[in-house]
Protein backbone atom coordinates (compact mmCIF):
# COMPACT_ATOMS: atom_id res chain seq x y z
CA UNK A 1 0.00 0.00 0.00
CA UNK A 2 1.28 3.23 -0.65
CA UNK A 3 2.17 5.79 1.70
CA UNK A 4 -0.39 8.24 1.23
CA UNK A 5 -3.19 5.62 1.44
CA UNK A 6 -2.54 5.16 4.71
CA UNK A 7 -3.61 8.35 5.55
CA UNK A 8 -6.39 9.69 7.04
CA UNK A 9 -8.30 6.09 6.65
CA UNK A 10 -10.50 7.08 9.51
CA UNK A 11 -12.58 8.89 7.15
CA UNK A 12 -14.18 6.16 5.48
CA UNK A 13 -16.18 6.09 8.87
CA UNK A 14 -18.40 9.36 8.49
CA UNK A 15 -18.12 9.53 4.32
CA UNK A 16 -19.32 7.70 1.61
CA UNK A 17 -15.66 7.50 0.12
CA UNK A 18 -16.10 5.19 -2.87
CA UNK A 19 -18.75 7.46 -4.08
CA UNK A 20 -17.06 10.39 -3.51
CA UNK A 21 -14.26 8.95 -5.39
CA UNK A 22 -15.80 8.10 -8.23
CA UNK A 23 -18.36 11.76 -8.84
CA UNK A 24 -15.35 13.80 -7.80
CA UNK A 25 -13.16 11.75 -10.91
CA UNK A 26 -15.92 12.60 -13.43
CA UNK A 27 -15.38 16.32 -12.04
CA UNK A 28 -12.23 16.27 -12.94
CA UNK A 29 -12.73 14.74 -15.99
CA UNK A 30 -15.23 17.56 -16.69
CA UNK A 31 -13.20 20.35 -15.79
CA UNK A 32 -9.71 18.90 -17.03
CA UNK A 33 -11.53 18.25 -20.46
CA UNK A 34 -9.60 14.56 -20.17
CA UNK A 35 -10.12 10.87 -18.90
CA UNK A 36 -7.80 11.44 -16.09
CA UNK A 37 -8.72 9.46 -12.79
CA UNK A 38 -8.37 10.91 -8.66
CA UNK A 39 -5.06 10.15 -7.74
CA UNK A 40 -3.87 8.74 -4.04
CA UNK A 41 -2.79 12.36 -2.91
CA UNK A 42 -6.09 13.98 -3.94
CA UNK A 43 -7.47 11.11 -2.64
CA UNK A 44 -5.18 11.21 0.88
CA UNK A 45 -5.97 15.69 1.13
CA UNK A 46 -9.74 15.08 0.56
CA UNK A 47 -9.61 12.60 3.18
CA UNK A 48 -7.72 14.97 5.71
CA UNK A 49 -10.24 17.65 4.85
CA UNK A 50 -13.13 15.78 5.92
CA UNK A 51 -11.46 14.54 8.70
CA UNK A 52 -11.16 18.33 9.89
CA UNK A 53 -7.66 18.51 9.05
CA UNK A 54 -6.34 21.71 7.86
CA UNK A 55 -4.04 22.14 4.86
CA UNK A 56 -1.04 23.08 6.80
CA UNK A 57 -1.76 19.69 8.75
CA UNK A 58 -1.70 18.14 5.68
CA UNK A 59 1.04 19.19 4.55
CA UNK A 60 3.11 17.61 7.11
CA UNK A 61 1.39 14.31 6.94
CA UNK A 62 2.59 13.96 3.28
CA UNK A 63 5.41 15.94 3.69
CA UNK A 64 5.03 18.76 1.26
CA UNK A 65 5.27 22.54 1.36
CA UNK A 66 2.59 24.22 2.60
CA UNK A 67 2.37 26.45 -0.82
CA UNK A 68 2.86 23.16 -3.18
CA UNK A 69 -0.46 21.88 -1.00
CA UNK A 70 -2.15 25.49 -1.71
CA UNK A 71 -1.52 24.90 -5.68
CA UNK A 72 -2.74 21.41 -6.00
CA UNK A 73 -5.94 22.72 -3.70
CA UNK A 74 -6.75 25.88 -6.18
CA UNK A 75 -5.87 23.99 -9.32
CA UNK A 76 -7.38 20.75 -8.35
CA UNK A 77 -9.83 19.79 -5.86
CA UNK A 78 -11.59 22.73 -4.79
CA UNK A 79 -12.27 23.22 -8.55
CA UNK A 80 -13.91 19.62 -8.59
CA UNK A 81 -16.04 19.42 -5.60
CA UNK A 82 -17.12 23.15 -7.02
CA UNK A 83 -18.02 21.33 -10.68
CA UNK A 84 -19.56 18.19 -7.88
CA UNK A 85 -21.87 20.66 -5.87
CA UNK A 86 -22.49 22.91 -9.05
CA UNK A 87 -21.18 26.13 -6.92
CA UNK A 88 -19.65 28.74 -9.33
CA UNK A 89 -15.74 28.66 -9.90
CA UNK A 90 -13.83 29.56 -7.48
CA UNK A 91 -16.38 30.06 -5.04
CA UNK A 92 -14.54 27.70 -1.93
CA UNK A 93 -13.43 30.97 0.03
CA UNK A 94 -12.12 28.69 3.05
CA UNK A 95 -11.10 24.52 3.45
CA UNK A 96 -13.72 23.94 5.76
CA UNK A 97 -16.02 24.47 2.60
CA UNK A 98 -15.04 20.89 1.61
CA UNK A 99 -16.81 19.19 4.22
CA UNK A 100 -19.60 21.80 4.55
CA UNK A 101 -20.61 21.68 1.15
CA UNK A 102 -20.36 17.53 1.02
CA UNK A 103 -22.60 17.17 3.77
CA UNK A 104 -25.57 19.26 2.02
CA UNK A 105 -24.62 17.13 -1.17
CA UNK A 106 -25.52 13.92 0.86
CA UNK A 107 -22.08 12.25 0.47
CA UNK A 108 -21.93 11.86 4.78
CA UNK A 109 -22.67 8.90 6.46
CA UNK A 110 -25.71 9.51 8.73
CA UNK A 111 -25.22 8.18 12.02
CA UNK A 112 -27.62 5.43 13.25
CA UNK A 113 -29.52 6.25 16.22
CA UNK A 114 -29.48 2.75 18.36
CA UNK A 115 -31.41 1.16 20.82
CA UNK A 116 -29.97 -1.77 22.08
CA UNK A 117 -31.34 -2.37 25.84
CA UNK A 118 -30.71 -5.67 27.07
CA UNK A 119 -28.88 -7.05 23.77
CA UNK A 120 -25.87 -8.86 24.92
CA UNK A 121 -22.15 -8.00 23.86
CA UNK A 122 -20.39 -10.44 21.65
CA UNK A 123 -17.29 -11.73 23.13
CA UNK A 124 -16.66 -14.18 19.78
CA UNK A 125 -18.24 -14.96 16.49
CA UNK A 126 -17.52 -17.89 14.17
CA UNK A 127 -17.79 -18.28 10.82
CA UNK A 128 -21.89 -17.86 9.69
CA UNK A 129 -20.52 -16.13 6.55
CA UNK A 130 -22.96 -18.07 4.30
CA UNK A 131 -25.85 -16.94 6.84
CA UNK A 132 -24.78 -13.07 7.31
CA UNK A 133 -24.64 -12.85 2.80
CA UNK A 134 -27.96 -14.50 3.36
CA UNK A 135 -29.26 -11.85 5.74
CA UNK A 136 -27.46 -8.81 3.35
CA UNK A 137 -29.25 -9.65 0.43
CA UNK A 138 -32.42 -10.67 1.81
CA UNK A 139 -32.49 -7.25 4.19
CA UNK A 140 -30.21 -4.74 1.99
CA UNK A 141 -30.54 -5.51 -1.21
CA UNK A 142 -34.01 -7.01 -1.77
CA UNK A 143 -35.38 -4.74 1.08
CA UNK A 144 -37.34 -7.62 2.51
CA UNK A 145 -39.82 -6.69 5.80
CA UNK A 146 -39.66 -9.95 7.67
CA UNK A 147 -37.01 -12.27 8.12
CA UNK A 148 -37.16 -15.00 10.86
CA UNK A 149 -33.56 -16.80 12.57
CA UNK A 150 -34.93 -20.65 13.41
CA UNK A 151 -32.95 -22.91 15.42
CA UNK A 152 -32.35 -24.74 18.87
CA UNK A 153 -31.26 -23.17 21.42
CA UNK A 154 -27.49 -21.88 21.78
CA UNK A 155 -26.71 -22.17 17.84
CA UNK A 156 -26.53 -18.68 17.32
CA UNK A 157 -29.40 -16.49 16.26
CA UNK A 158 -29.11 -13.98 18.83
CA UNK A 159 -25.48 -13.50 17.99
CA UNK A 160 -25.79 -13.32 14.09
CA UNK A 161 -28.33 -10.70 14.34
CA UNK A 162 -26.04 -8.54 16.53
CA UNK A 163 -23.34 -9.06 14.38
CA UNK A 164 -25.87 -8.54 11.26
CA UNK A 165 -26.87 -5.73 12.63
CA UNK A 166 -23.00 -4.09 13.60
CA UNK A 167 -21.79 -4.87 10.22
CA UNK A 168 -24.74 -2.77 8.38
CA UNK A 169 -25.21 0.13 10.76
CA UNK A 170 -25.18 2.90 8.10
CA UNK A 171 -27.71 1.36 6.34
CA UNK A 172 -30.63 2.14 8.74
CA UNK A 173 -31.51 5.33 10.28
CA UNK A 174 -32.80 3.44 13.37
CA UNK A 175 -31.55 0.15 15.07
CA UNK A 176 -34.30 -1.38 17.66
CA UNK A 177 -33.41 -4.51 19.83
CA UNK A 178 -36.18 -5.70 22.39
CA UNK A 179 -35.92 -9.11 24.07
CA UNK A 180 -39.34 -11.02 24.33
CA UNK A 181 -37.76 -13.56 26.92
CA UNK A 182 -39.58 -12.13 30.00
CA UNK A 183 -42.94 -12.31 26.76
CA UNK A 184 -44.03 -8.76 26.99
CA UNK A 185 -47.40 -8.00 25.70
CA UNK A 186 -47.48 -5.89 22.57
CA UNK A 187 -49.10 -3.23 23.90
CA UNK A 188 -46.37 -2.78 26.49
CA UNK A 189 -43.89 -2.80 24.05
CA UNK A 190 -45.12 -0.55 20.85
CA UNK A 191 -45.10 2.44 23.43
CA UNK A 192 -41.38 2.45 23.59
CA UNK A 193 -40.41 1.46 20.49
CA UNK A 194 -42.72 4.34 19.34
CA UNK A 195 -41.11 6.07 21.80
CA UNK A 196 -38.02 6.21 20.61
CA UNK A 197 -38.72 7.21 17.09
CA UNK A 198 -40.08 10.95 18.78
CA UNK A 199 -43.60 9.66 18.51
CA UNK A 200 -45.81 12.26 20.00
CA UNK A 201 -49.67 12.01 20.77
CA UNK A 202 -49.20 8.31 21.14
CA UNK A 203 -52.96 6.83 20.41
CA UNK A 204 -54.19 4.60 22.72
CA UNK A 205 -55.58 1.78 20.49
CA UNK A 206 -53.41 -0.66 19.31
CA UNK A 207 -54.02 -1.62 15.51
CA UNK A 208 -53.01 2.75 15.23
CA UNK A 209 -50.18 2.24 17.18
CA UNK A 210 -48.97 -0.38 14.31
CA UNK A 211 -50.13 2.26 11.63
CA UNK A 212 -48.29 4.81 13.19
CA UNK A 213 -45.47 2.25 13.82
CA UNK A 214 -45.52 1.31 10.07
CA UNK A 215 -45.65 5.28 8.72
CA UNK A 216 -41.98 5.39 10.92
CA UNK A 217 -40.72 2.20 8.96
CA UNK A 218 -41.68 3.71 6.01
CA UNK A 219 -40.40 6.98 6.14
CA UNK A 220 -37.30 6.06 7.61
CA UNK A 221 -35.24 2.55 6.97
CA UNK A 222 -35.13 0.78 10.40
CA UNK A 223 -34.09 -2.15 11.43
CA UNK A 224 -36.00 -3.90 14.55
CA UNK A 225 -35.08 -6.89 16.13
CA UNK A 226 -37.26 -9.20 18.14
CA UNK A 227 -34.92 -11.59 20.30
CA UNK A 228 -36.74 -14.89 21.52
CA UNK A 229 -39.73 -14.96 19.71
CA UNK A 230 -40.14 -18.40 21.40
CA UNK A 231 -41.31 -17.20 24.87
CA UNK A 232 -44.90 -16.21 22.86
CA UNK A 233 -45.34 -19.44 21.88
CA UNK A 234 -47.78 -21.92 23.18
CA UNK A 235 -47.19 -25.29 25.65
CA UNK A 236 -47.98 -28.45 24.69
CA UNK A 237 -48.71 -27.92 21.03
CA UNK A 238 -47.13 -28.21 17.53
CA UNK A 239 -44.66 -25.60 16.71
CA UNK A 240 -45.71 -22.18 15.72
CA UNK A 241 -49.06 -21.47 18.07
CA UNK A 242 -48.90 -18.34 19.92
CA UNK A 243 -50.33 -18.04 23.54
CA UNK A 244 -53.86 -16.66 22.95
CA UNK A 245 -52.88 -13.15 24.77
CA UNK A 246 -50.08 -12.88 22.35
CA UNK A 247 -52.01 -13.61 19.11
CA UNK A 248 -51.63 -9.91 18.11
CA UNK A 249 -48.30 -10.39 17.44
CA UNK A 250 -49.26 -12.02 14.82
CA UNK A 251 -51.21 -9.39 13.36
CA UNK A 252 -48.42 -7.27 14.41
CA UNK A 253 -46.16 -9.38 12.08
CA UNK A 254 -48.77 -9.39 8.93
CA UNK A 255 -49.07 -5.87 8.60
CA UNK A 256 -45.33 -5.41 9.12
CA UNK A 257 -44.79 -8.33 5.78
CA UNK A 258 -47.72 -7.15 3.90
CA UNK A 259 -47.79 -2.87 4.03
CA UNK A 260 -45.53 -0.50 2.13
CA UNK A 261 -42.01 0.85 3.77
CA UNK A 262 -38.55 0.32 3.47
CA UNK A 263 -37.54 -1.28 6.77
CA UNK A 264 -36.97 -5.25 8.19
CA UNK A 265 -38.43 -6.81 11.38
CA UNK A 266 -35.50 -9.42 12.07
CA UNK A 267 -37.13 -12.73 14.44
CA UNK A 268 -35.20 -14.97 16.25
CA UNK A 269 -37.10 -18.12 17.38
CA UNK A 270 -36.45 -21.79 18.23
CA UNK A 271 -40.34 -22.61 16.51
CA UNK A 272 -41.16 -21.15 13.34
CA UNK A 273 -44.21 -19.03 14.07
CA UNK A 274 -47.81 -20.33 12.48
CA UNK A 275 -47.99 -16.94 10.44
CA UNK A 276 -44.81 -16.96 8.97
CA UNK A 277 -46.67 -19.98 6.65
CA UNK A 278 -49.07 -17.55 5.54
CA UNK A 279 -46.88 -14.41 4.70
CA UNK A 280 -43.52 -16.03 3.40
CA UNK A 281 -43.13 -14.55 -0.06
CA UNK A 282 -41.39 -11.59 -1.72
CA UNK A 283 -41.38 -9.78 1.40
CA UNK A 284 -40.67 -12.56 4.38
CA UNK A 285 -38.50 -15.45 4.91
CA UNK A 286 -37.19 -17.90 6.92
CA UNK A 287 -33.24 -18.71 7.77
CA UNK A 288 -32.57 -21.86 9.61
CA UNK A 289 -29.14 -22.03 11.75
CA UNK A 290 -27.67 -25.24 11.37
CA UNK A 291 -24.24 -26.86 12.62
CA UNK A 292 -21.43 -24.06 12.95
CA UNK A 293 -19.46 -26.69 10.64
CA UNK A 294 -15.66 -26.50 10.33
CA UNK A 295 -15.79 -22.51 11.83
CA UNK A 296 -16.51 -24.13 15.60
CA UNK A 297 -12.76 -25.78 15.27
CA UNK A 298 -12.00 -22.08 16.33
CA UNK A 299 -13.69 -22.35 19.74
CA UNK A 300 -10.96 -25.33 20.43
CA UNK A 301 -7.89 -23.25 19.20
CA UNK A 302 -9.29 -20.51 21.26
CA UNK A 303 -9.62 -22.96 24.74
CA UNK A 304 -6.78 -24.33 24.03
CA UNK A 305 -6.99 -28.17 23.86
CA UNK A 306 -5.90 -30.87 21.89
CA UNK A 307 -6.29 -33.74 19.93
CA UNK A 308 -7.41 -31.66 16.53
CA UNK A 309 -7.81 -34.96 14.76
CA UNK A 310 -10.71 -35.60 17.15
CA UNK A 311 -12.26 -32.06 17.07
CA UNK A 312 -14.92 -32.69 14.05
CA UNK A 313 -16.29 -36.17 16.28
CA UNK A 314 -16.78 -33.52 19.04
CA UNK A 315 -18.49 -31.09 16.45
CA UNK A 316 -20.69 -34.23 15.08
CA UNK A 317 -21.23 -35.44 18.94
CA UNK A 318 -22.66 -31.68 19.80
CA UNK A 319 -24.40 -31.15 16.35
CA UNK A 320 -21.88 -27.71 15.95
CA UNK A 321 -24.06 -25.90 18.51
CA UNK A 322 -21.83 -23.32 19.49
CA UNK A 323 -22.87 -22.89 22.75
CA UNK A 324 -22.67 -26.59 23.78
CA UNK A 325 -19.09 -27.13 22.42
CA UNK A 326 -18.29 -23.63 24.35
CA UNK A 327 -19.16 -25.18 27.66
CA UNK A 328 -17.98 -29.03 26.93
CA UNK A 329 -14.83 -27.38 25.94
CA UNK A 330 -14.15 -25.39 29.64
CA UNK A 331 -15.36 -29.04 31.14
CA UNK A 332 -12.55 -30.86 28.68
CA UNK A 333 -9.70 -27.90 29.66
CA UNK A 334 -10.93 -28.31 33.47
CA UNK A 335 -10.94 -31.86 33.91
CA UNK A 336 -9.20 -33.61 31.01
CA UNK A 337 -6.40 -31.22 30.52
CA UNK A 338 -7.32 -30.03 27.29
CA UNK A 339 -7.49 -33.40 26.20
CA UNK A 340 -10.56 -34.13 23.53
CA UNK A 341 -9.58 -38.00 23.10
CA UNK A 342 -9.32 -38.54 26.81
CA UNK A 343 -12.89 -36.95 27.08
CA UNK A 344 -13.85 -39.02 23.78
CA UNK A 345 -12.55 -42.14 25.85
CA UNK A 346 -13.76 -41.63 29.19
CA UNK A 347 -16.76 -44.00 28.71
CA UNK A 348 -19.68 -41.51 29.34
CA UNK A 349 -22.47 -42.75 27.07
CA UNK A 350 -22.96 -41.83 23.76
CA UNK A 351 -19.64 -39.92 24.37
CA UNK A 352 -21.65 -37.09 25.22
CA UNK A 353 -22.47 -35.00 28.35
CA UNK A 354 -24.89 -32.36 28.32
CA UNK A 355 -23.55 -29.33 30.39
CA UNK A 356 -25.67 -28.07 32.95
CA UNK A 357 -27.05 -24.71 31.62
CA UNK A 358 -27.61 -26.49 28.30
CA UNK A 359 -29.93 -28.78 30.32
CA UNK A 360 -31.86 -25.96 31.51
CA UNK A 361 -32.15 -24.74 27.84
CA UNK A 362 -33.60 -28.01 26.48
CA UNK A 363 -36.05 -28.36 29.44
CA UNK A 364 -37.48 -25.14 28.76
CA UNK A 365 -38.30 -26.39 24.88
CA UNK A 366 -39.15 -29.86 25.69
CA UNK A 367 -41.92 -27.88 27.81
CA UNK A 368 -43.00 -26.37 24.93
CA UNK A 369 -43.62 -29.79 23.38
CA UNK A 370 -47.01 -31.64 22.49
CA UNK A 371 -47.73 -34.95 24.31
CA UNK A 372 -47.42 -37.12 20.77
CA UNK A 373 -43.95 -35.08 20.70
CA UNK A 374 -42.43 -35.39 23.90
CA UNK A 375 -43.38 -39.48 22.85
CA UNK A 376 -41.63 -39.55 19.76
CA UNK A 377 -38.16 -38.43 21.34
CA UNK A 378 -38.54 -40.58 23.89
CA UNK A 379 -39.05 -43.50 21.45
CA UNK A 380 -36.03 -42.36 19.20
CA UNK A 381 -34.35 -41.85 22.41
CA UNK A 382 -34.74 -45.32 23.80
CA UNK A 383 -34.26 -47.36 20.83
CA UNK A 384 -31.28 -45.34 19.90
CA UNK A 385 -31.16 -46.38 16.74
CA UNK A 386 -32.55 -44.78 13.66
CA UNK A 387 -36.66 -45.46 13.01
CA UNK A 388 -38.26 -45.52 10.08
CA UNK A 389 -42.40 -44.40 9.86
CA UNK A 390 -43.60 -47.76 10.48
CA UNK A 391 -41.45 -48.78 13.12
CA UNK A 392 -42.53 -45.58 15.06
CA UNK A 393 -45.89 -46.75 14.24
CA UNK A 394 -45.83 -49.92 15.99
CA UNK A 395 -43.98 -48.63 18.81
CA UNK A 396 -47.49 -47.22 20.20
CA UNK A 397 -50.56 -49.39 21.43
CA UNK A 398 -52.90 -47.81 19.14
CA UNK A 399 -51.50 -47.54 16.28
CA UNK A 400 -50.85 -43.47 15.28
CA UNK A 401 -52.37 -42.50 11.86
CA UNK A 402 -50.17 -40.71 9.61
CA UNK A 403 -52.08 -37.93 9.36
CA UNK A 404 -51.20 -36.56 13.01
CA UNK A 405 -47.67 -38.77 12.68
CA UNK A 406 -46.38 -36.76 9.88
CA UNK A 407 -47.23 -32.93 11.06
CA UNK A 408 -45.73 -34.08 14.50
CA UNK A 409 -42.28 -35.36 13.03
CA UNK A 410 -42.35 -31.57 11.33
CA UNK A 411 -43.07 -29.82 13.76
CA UNK A 412 -39.84 -31.52 15.34
CA UNK A 413 -38.04 -31.16 12.10
CA UNK A 414 -38.71 -27.19 12.47
CA UNK A 415 -37.43 -27.46 16.30
CA UNK A 416 -34.48 -28.95 15.36
CA UNK A 417 -34.96 -31.29 17.48
CA UNK A 418 -34.83 -34.67 15.17
CA UNK A 419 -32.65 -35.86 12.19
CA UNK A 420 -33.92 -37.12 9.13
CA UNK A 421 -31.80 -39.51 7.16
CA UNK A 422 -32.25 -40.51 3.57
CA UNK A 423 -30.77 -44.04 2.26
CA UNK A 424 -31.98 -46.53 0.09
CA UNK A 425 -34.89 -45.06 -0.76
CA UNK A 426 -36.14 -45.08 3.26
CA UNK A 427 -36.84 -42.39 5.03
CA UNK A 428 -35.86 -42.69 8.99
CA UNK A 429 -35.58 -40.74 12.10
CA UNK A 430 -33.50 -40.12 14.57
CA UNK A 431 -32.03 -37.83 17.20
CA UNK A 432 -28.62 -35.86 17.68
CA UNK A 433 -26.47 -37.61 20.45
CA UNK A 434 -26.74 -34.60 22.23
CA UNK A 435 -30.37 -34.88 22.75
CA UNK A 436 -30.46 -38.12 22.82
CA UNK A 437 -28.26 -38.03 25.73
CA UNK A 438 -30.33 -35.63 27.43
CA UNK A 439 -33.78 -37.60 26.76
CA UNK A 440 -31.92 -40.55 28.34
CA UNK A 441 -30.60 -38.89 31.46
CA UNK A 442 -33.98 -36.90 32.17
CA UNK A 443 -35.63 -40.36 31.62
CA UNK A 444 -33.79 -42.02 34.25
CA UNK A 445 -33.76 -39.08 36.60
CA UNK A 446 -37.93 -39.17 36.83
CA UNK A 447 -37.50 -42.98 37.21
CA UNK A 448 -35.60 -42.83 39.76
CA UNK A 449 -37.22 -39.79 41.48
CA UNK A 450 -40.74 -42.35 41.03
CA UNK A 451 -39.08 -45.22 43.15
CA UNK A 452 -37.95 -43.25 45.49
Amino acid sequence: MKFEDQLFQEAGVNWDLEKLYLKLTQAKQLHTFSSAQLTAIEKAILRGLLCNYSPKDIAKHLHWALNSLRVELTRGLYRYVETLTAHDLNAIKSWRNIAQWLEAAGYKILQPRCDWQEAPEISSFYGRETELAQLEKKIIQNKYHVITLLGMGGIGKTTLGIKFAQQNLYEFKYIIWRNLAHAPMLEDLLPGILGFLNCNNLPTDINEQISLLIEYLRSSRCLLIFDGLEALLGVNHLAGFYQEKYSNYSHFIKRISEESHQSCLLLTSQDEPMNMYFVRGNKADSIQLGSLGDAAKEIFREKGLSDSNCWQKMIERYGGNPLALNLVSTTIKDLFDGSVALFLGANTELEVIVPTPFQKLLKEQFKRLSDLEKQIVSTLATNRQPMNLKQIQMHFESQVSLSKLLPTLTSLKKRSLIVVLAAENQISFTLQPMIMKYLIFTHRAEKSRVNI
